[in-house]
């Protein structure tokens, strides 16, 4: 989490002055919270209870809680010199002179969070599998995605997504879907200066050109490729199942068609990671629709100009930001105890044994316990007050770290079911 101080160094700069180089102060600096070495430890787990149910189609479904779950690691508080920037991106995602807790905007961030969510359950209760389909794709690359947002790589996808146009959109979206009336991307209504497909477009490209340049190279089996394939292979999947090439020319949709179509459409085949980064490098590549045709796929003109220029901005910050090194202030250990809801629907292909369909792990917020004790002493009262004060208005950190966990549990739980099959009274 980003703090602002006038001199970071000056605070205890005899302390520091070997590992901070010659001249450690600078006019301005940043705080910034490290977490490693996370690890949960199962051990101590509670003595499982598993209730048994069933579904509306009648499916078995084994529900038990975890409890008592110990997550722990290290935690390091960190300084270092920053560019100018006057928003608390972790925090408040606010100027810093606003002093503001919370949430750039109280009265309708909670309310574009509760639609989301609702859309996400609409989604889940889908008929078919297509709906279930999209959000475990997104799920399996929710850590990817949450990259963008939080780590420094993903500087020109949040310069781009942090703008009142894009903020229009997500209310327009919010209270269209909500409300169940209207057209959710009008093409008469301009949001900054283009519709709601030309945003959406460029949030693609934007999306998938920051992704594939943290990753840094071709490799497949790197995530942050992957996660740029699977938003090309999403991307592709709107505009075949519309009969279109480009999102501009998605036709204008309500609510019930956006959920009709989410419903009976066909997902597009996957696209490749060389696939995805042949596109993003201008060349042509096969699009496959829902109909099994099969087009080329190119960046116009426009959009390769477009793409060069968020490729040369993420150069130049990768330069600048090698210049910057962040000192270890302060570290001591974090801790915190855990407990989840596991949900198991499950097949009997065999009488006496079961075999996993589908699942889901829902983790109870948690608290976490920071080693504060010598924070006083390495960074200076003043200094420490405020990184404490800072934690307290940090929720969208532990948001991401609860996410995070969530996954991990989810994944490996579920993974180790799905590849045995086992007895019916275990």
């Amino acid at each position: 989490h980003s703090h602002q101080s006038s001199n970071l160094a000056e605070v205890n700069q005899t302390k520091h002055q070997k590992s901070m180089g010659p001249d450690p102060s600078f006019r301005r600096g940043a705080l910034s919270l490290s977490l490693s070495g996370l690890n949960l430890d199962l051990s101590e787990v509670s003595p499982l209870s598993p209730e048994e149910s069933r579904d509306r189609d009648g499916r078995r479904v084994i529900t038990l809680n975890l409890g008592n779950i110990h997550l722990k690691g290290q935690q390091s508080i960190q300084g270092k010199e920053i560019w100018e920037t006057e928003v608390d991106g972790a925090g408040t995602a606010l100027p810093y002179a606003a002093n503001r807790q919370g949430g750039s905007d109280t009265d309708k961030h909670p309310t574009w969070i509760a639609t989301a969510n609702d859309q996400r359950s609409k989604l889940q209760d889908l008929p078919g599998a297509n709906g279930p389909h999209m959000l475990s794709t997104y799920s399996n690359h929710r850590a990817a995605y949450n990259d963008v947002f939080t780590q420094e790589g993903g500087f020109v996808f949040r310069a781009g997504w942090q703008t009142q146009a894009i903020a229009d959109m997500a209310d327009h979206t919010s209270s269209t879907v909500s409300e169940d009336s209207g057209i959710v991307n009008p093409s008469d209504q301009q949001f900054g200066n283009t519709t709601y497909n030309g945003n959406a477009q460029n949030q693609k490209l934007t999306l998938i050109t920051t992704l594939t340049g943290m990753a840094g190279g071709d490799n497949p089996a790197d995530p942050y490729n992957q996660a740029a394939a699977a938003a090309l292979t999403f991307s592709t999947s709107v505009t075949s199942n519309n009969g279109v090439q480009k999102i501009n020319d998605v036709p204008q949709m309500t609510t019930s068609q956006v959920f009709t179509q989410a419903q009976n459409g066909t997902p597009a085949t996957p696209h490749t990671v060389a696939e995805v980064r042949a596109f993003i490098d201008g060349k042509p590549i096969g699009g496959r629709g829902a109909d099994g045709k099969t087009w080329t796929m190119c960046l116009t003109e426009d959009e390769r100009s477009f793409v060069r220029d968020l490729q040369a901005k993420m150069a130049e910050h990768k330069e600048r930001l090698a210049t910057q090194r962040p000192v270890d202030l302060a570290v001591g250990e974090l801790s915190a105890t855990l407990s989840c809801y596991v949900s198991l629907l499950v097949d009997e292909p065999v009488p006496g044994t079961l075999q996993l369909l589908d699942g889901r792990v829902e983790l109870d917020s948690f608290d976490l316990d920071f080693d504060d004790g010598v924070w006083d002493a390495e960074l200076g009262v003043e200094l420490a007050g405020k990184m404490r004060k800072a934690l307290t208005e940090a929720r969208f950190i532990k948001s991401l770290l609860h996410d995070r966990i969530a996954d991990a549990l989810e994944r490996d739980i579920l993974n180790a079911l799905r590849s045995n099959v086992f007895r019916a009274d275990t």
